[in-house]
């Protein structure tokens, strides 16, 4: 077997290795640009939970400015339980709503 000098077989190695450097910084940049999309996104949902929360507690300060003292102390010590033991409030909770859609699928 004799190995020839053919300049098409002597630059192959390097044409591989050129194809797949460039597919490696292709690959590279993509990665990069993934990142930077997902980490902006992040960004804009964390800004808009920071922006939704402050809105739930406004409303929440008004409805309880609304309500009269005796409810609003009520009120505080369920709230206290529930994050004490949140699971069972919420049990207790959804078994409320099964009530309801019961009893209101026997009216309609």
């Amino acid at each position: 077997m004799t190995i020839t000098s053919d300049s098409r077989t002597a630059d192959l190695p390097t044409a591989v290795k050129d194809k797949a450097r460039d597919a490696k910084d292709t690959a590279q940049a993509k990665i990069q640009d993934i990142q930077q999309h997902l980490h902006n996104g992040t960004e804009a949902v964390r800004d808009k939970a920071d922006e939704t929360r402050q809105q739930a507690k406004h409303l929440a300060d008004q409805a309880v400015a609304k309500l009269p003292e005796p409810v609003v102390g009520r009120l505080t010590q369920v709230m206290a339980a529930v994050r004490q033991r949140p699971i069972p409030a919420v049990v207790a909770l959804l078994a409320v709503l099964l009530v309801l859609r019961r009893l209101l699928r026997r009216n309609s």
